[in-house]
């Protein structure tokens, strides 16, 4: 019976995760043109949390999301321009000048994902005709792995950076070797980067590896992206699970789970408190509202709490007390946090 059990609950989990893939993968089909630039062309230096949000949000709550998403990395708050806002598109548009062929526009390419995040090389050595791309008066005994490959006779070229991550540890040298492996005019960047930098390639984004923190458009937004991120980024996961339960007359229930670091409390004498309210609405394939459901949950405790549970969630289970039939449905949430004026909206696709 314990074998059951545990293949059950396995068994669930398994479909909550797919049930969010597919749901996932609806949302990017269902962007408008405006959202769908905007998510295609931030894919270097959105957050997986950030496209999560973006994803899921309803059409209306979109632009304001845009938008906040340029005030979080304007390093100059103050002034009408977003200097990195500028900087990034700019870097796009002189990818897609410098590096033609390949197949793919010049900023989707290895060199142009590189020069969008890190700019234009102190030096670039090419090798159009082929040839080892690395310094001959550099000892072997101090190149790593990757530039030992080398890139046999294949059209090449070598990026130098005397200063890339400056603002992450001292002064180096990195130097990144791109091969034209098939004489198509589309590079692809050989070097591993883990080897250069371990363990310092930042936050993750949509895109492995990750180096949204070693661009160096602004090194001060970094940081406090960061921080934004891990602070106050207001959002939850979720899961639909369905389940029948005939003689209760409902067939699927919605999980909510939210990490307490993301609530921002109110202190009051010895406690901290939040005011939480959660809105559900479902409707059908003729947008009529077919169950909806609203209720507040006050949040009540000692000072101390967030120190003690650094890592605990807020969760509930909410069953939809409707049986839905088969078909699509669309399922509105909105969170709250009253206290702070926090706020997250989710429009997800259901499909029974």
């Amino acid at each position: 019976m314990k074998k059951t059990g545990v293949l059950t609950v396995s068994f669930t989990l398994v479909l909550g995760f797919l049930l969010v893939s597919c749901a996932t993968a609806l949302l990017k089909d269902k962007l408008d043109p405006v959202s769908e630039e905007f998510f295609d062309k931030v894919r270097y230096i959105m957050s997986k949390e950030e496209s999560k949000i973006f994803l899921e949000l309803p059409p209306a709550a979109r632009a304001d999301f845009i938008q906040k998403f340029w005030e979080r990395r304007d390093p100059t708050p103050e002034s009408e321009e977003n200097e990195y806002r500028e900087a990034y598109y700019q870097r796009i548009d002189e990818a897609n000048r410098l590096f033609k062929g390949g197949g793919r526009p010049g900023w989707l390419q290895d060199r142009g994902r590189i020069y969008v995040l890190f700019g234009p090389p102190d030096e670039r050595q090419t090798n159009p005709m082929g040839g080892r791309p690395i310094d001959p008066y550099e000892r072997p005994d101090r190149m790593t792995d990757s530039r030992r490959v080398g890139a046999g006779e294949k059209p090449s070229e070598t990026w130098v950076y005397r200063d890339l991550f400056s603002s992450l540890q001292k002064p180096q040298v990195v130097r990144l070797i791109f091969v034209d492996s098939y004489g198509t005019g589309d590079y692809r960047l050989t070097t591993n980067l883990d080897e250069l930098i371990p363990g310092l390639m930042g936050i993750e984004t949509q895109l492995a590896p990750n180096l949204a923190l070693t661009h160096e458009l602004h090194k001060e937004e970094a940081a406090r992206a960061e921080q934004y991120r891990r602070g106050t980024l207001f959002d939850f996961s979720w899961e639909f699970l369905k389940k029948k339960e005939k003689e209760l007359g409902r067939n699927i229930s919605i999980f909510f789970t939210l990490p307490y670091e993301k609530i921002i409390f109110v202190k009051q004498k010895d406690r901290i408190k939040a005011q939480l309210r959660l809105i559900i609405q479902i409707s059908d394939r003729e947008e009529r509202v077919v169950w909806q459901f609203n209720q507040d949950y006050p949040l009540d405790f000692n000072e101390n709490f967030l120190e003690e549970n650094k890592r605990a969630d807020w969760k509930t289970e909410i069953p939809v007390t409707k049986w839905l039939d088969k078909g699509s449905y669309l399922v509105y949430i909105r969170l709250e946090n009253l206290s702070a004026g926090q706020k997250i909206e989710k429009l997800l696709p259901l499909k029974m």
